[in-house]
């Protein structure tokens, strides 16, 4: 196994990685691409800026690559990695300002998109490769999109309506007396 300190980048070129080759990734918010969505995850908490949230909040992408060919699928990369964040945003219910963890394993294969609209292909968004289940996404001209699948990923488990404390009552409404309608 190498690793690959950092040289996963946003685009991966699929010419440029030796096959049946695992190699380690890591990123942080060091890297421009994950600073990026790290900026974006904390664009709802507003009391301070999304930049000012960069030194008290954190994005972690790890895991491994590997690229395989098979007669059926032709060339394709399978990604185990996860995601673990830590952003800032505010409670829907009450507006305060509050942190939320993610934490997100994945297991994705990107195959060429020409074997999208395929009968192996159509209409799935996972298959069974190399004796587990992946998701799909499908890579252009060689290139597979990191940085959009890694985006995705989070996006898919962000939490939207975070709530700081869910059982708690707010002032000024009477629990006891719901409303009839």
């Amino acid at each position: 196994m190498q690793k690959h300190d950092n040289k996963v980048a946003a685009q991966i070129n699929l010419i440029k990685i030796p096959a049946n080759t695992i190699y380690e990734f890591e990123f942080d918010q060091e890297t421009d691409w994950v600073k990026d969505m790290l900026l974006e995850m904390n664009e709802h908490a507003t009391d301070k800026t999304p930049e000012a949230y960069l030194k008290e909040t954190s994005l972690y992408i790890s895991g491994e690559i590997e690229k395989k060919n098979k007669i059926e699928y032709g060339e394709y990369l399978i990604v185990n990695g996860n995601i673990e964040a830590e952003y800032a945003t505010e409670c829907v219910r009450t507006l305060k300002p509050m942190k939320v963890q993610l934490n997100v394993p994945f297991k994705v294969s990107f195959i060429d998109e020409s074997m999208a609209k395929t009968e192996l292909f159509d209409g799935l968004d996972e298959t069974w490769i190399e004796n587990d289940t992946y998701e799909i996404y499908f890579y252009t001209k060689r290139t597979v999109d990191f940085q959009e699948m890694i985006h995705e990923q989070i996006f898919l488990n962000y939490n939207q309506y975070p709530v700081l404390d869910a059982d708690a009552k707010l002032l000024g409404v009477d629990w006891r007396n719901p409303p009839r309608g």
